[in-house]
């Protein structure tokens, strides 16, 4: 899109935001490559050199946990030195100023909850936690990363019982945390307004929110650098990099709030 129609459609998202009684933010991938942490499923993603069959499967971590450790020591620095970017803060922002319900995101980085968003449901777990696979002993990030510093054994294992640890991420092959599927979809249905930010809308499934909320009554936004299959299911659709974009959505929303309010 050319930077006029980007504007016009800013503006267009503006209105749709004050206009809504509830909007809910769905973020993915997208919004956090802008912070240097690599897309999964792109062309040219991690998924291309780690086969998610092999390294972010559940049953292949059960059968064989250091493949998946092999892959993690590779990503991990990426997303664990990431910072949030201008995408993340506008987010935030819109949710300071009760423009924005809450966010669900399929990332695992935290990234949202660093830029000051609070009410975030992280659908594919997080990375803040590791949890034992026997006894469901949950250990804090920093700590099991000075373990690995100091033994320099993968996987690490639990002090309790031995058995291996794995991040707190939905793998291939495991349900999603019940708590946060079940909000965001109760979110997804409520919310007259949904923003998909950043995500393909492959990954079932959190693939049906945007369904559910079009199906109740709800419109649907997305913004991306590339289509998706439910492009023509919008209300709109805004092409660009959504470190640019947003910042432009909260600035012209607080304009037209401050309009209304004169």
């Amino acid at each position: 899109m050319d930077k006029q129609s980007v504007l016009i459609s800013v503006a267009k998202l503006a209105k749709m935001i004050i206009d809504a009684k509830q909007t809910t933010v769905l973020t993915g991938a997208g919004i956090s490559t802008e912070s240097g942490i690599p897309d999964f499923r792109s062309p040219g993603g991690l998924w291309e050199k780690y086969a998610p069959e092999i390294y972010g499967n559940i049953h292949s971590f059960l059968k064989d946990p250091t493949k998946f450790w092999e892959m993690a020591e590779k990503i991990a620095p990426n997303i664990f030195n990431a910072k949030p970017n201008p995408a993340h803060y506008a987010l935030a922002e819109l949710e300071k100023i009760n423009m924005i319900k809450a966010i669900i995101t399929q990332n695992i980085d935290g990234l949202h909850q660093k830029a000051g968003s609070v009410i975030v449901y992280e659908v594919h777990g997080n990375i803040e936690r590791l949890i034992c696979l026997g006894c469901r002993s949950s250990y804090p990030k920093k700590q099991v990363i000075k373990q690995l510093k100091k033994e320099k054994n993968y996987p690490p294992i639990c002090d309790m019982c031995g058995a291996p640890l794995k991040p707190s991420v939905v793998l291939f092959g495991e349900d999603l945390p019940k708590f946060e599927f079940y909000q965001s979809h109760g979110l997804s249905e409520k919310s007259d307004l949904m923003i998909v930010a950043g995500s393909s809308l492959e990954v079932a499934p959190v693939s049906e929110f945007p369904i559910l909320t079009i199906k109740y009554g709800g419109k649907l936004v997305i913004i991306n650098d590339m289509p998706t299959h439910m492009d023509k299911k919008a209300e709109l659709v805004i092409m660009g990099k959504l470190g640019t974009v947003l910042p432009l959505v909260v600035k012209k929303v607080k304009e037209l709030l401050k309009n209304k309010n004169n």
